[in-house]
């Protein structure tokens, strides 16, 4: 593939999958929803319509396309009830227009609002698909509150239909003193991004349905 941004490259380290280098000014700011606060590191970016309904619907089957490798590596004093499967590789391999987006969008929405991201930087993307089914898990979906460690930028992007799923909603810890913790709900297709390393965050509990996500953390 041949890449028409300047400010990235890519390639393959052999163990951890995909390396993303920087290169030069960061893109144009995509459009976004800002949730405000006080401090830089804690303000988050809402991008609605970041994947079209076509291409979500492609996501969705990369599951069943690709043999993807189920992971269990989260931390072992972090409350969650979910399924996970890593997809970096073939997501870059299926669908390389959503890779270049999200590569695209971590570097344009950081220079606009946390400034981690240098000329030069090394970016490992870790790319989850994620599944809350409380049929499956014969209990509600959730994770609690918690931090990416190292992580300079963590997408997560809503696969499912508002209508499959009860709860799971994307809560931030609050960006004022005195404020209360912060909110974003996103429909079918829309995303947030967010200082994952800083910005604790958490989801209310998937009480019914199936809650699909794809996520990014990277560090």
């Amino acid at each position: 593939m041949v890449w028409s941004w300047p400010w990235l490259a890519l390639s393959g380290d052999g163990e951890s999958g995909e390396v993303v280098e920087f290169f030069e000014e960061a893109p144009a700011t995509p459009p976004f929803e800002l949730l405000h606060a006080d401090e830089e590191e804690l303000q988050i970016a809402v991008v609605r319509g970041f994947l079209s309904a076509k291409e979500v619907e492609d996501v969705a089957q990369m599951k069943q396309h690709f043999c993807l490798k189920e992971i269990d590596d989260r931390d072992d004093e972090l409350v969650y009830r979910h399924e996970v499967w890593r997809m970096e590789s073939e997501l870059k391999e299926a669908l390389p227009h959503i890779y270049d987006r999200l590569m695209d969008h971590c570097r344009a929405l950081d220079a606009e609002l946390w400034n981690e991201i240098d000329i030069g930087d090394r970016f490992f993307p870790e790319i989850e698909y994620i599944v809350y089914d409380v049929s499956r898990l014969g209990e509600p979906g959730r994770i609690e509150p918690h931090t990416d460690n190292q992580s300079q930028v963590t997408v997560v992007v809503m696969l499912s239909h508002e209508s499959e799923f009860q709860g799971g909603l994307n809560y931030f810890e609050p960006g004022t003193e005195r404020g209360e913790s912060r909110s974003a709900k996103l429909k079918r297709g829309d995303a947030v991004f967010f200082y994952g390393d800083r910005c604790e965050h958490w989801i209310s509990p998937v009480v019914s349905g199936r809650r699909t996500i794809l996520q990014m953390e990277s560090c």
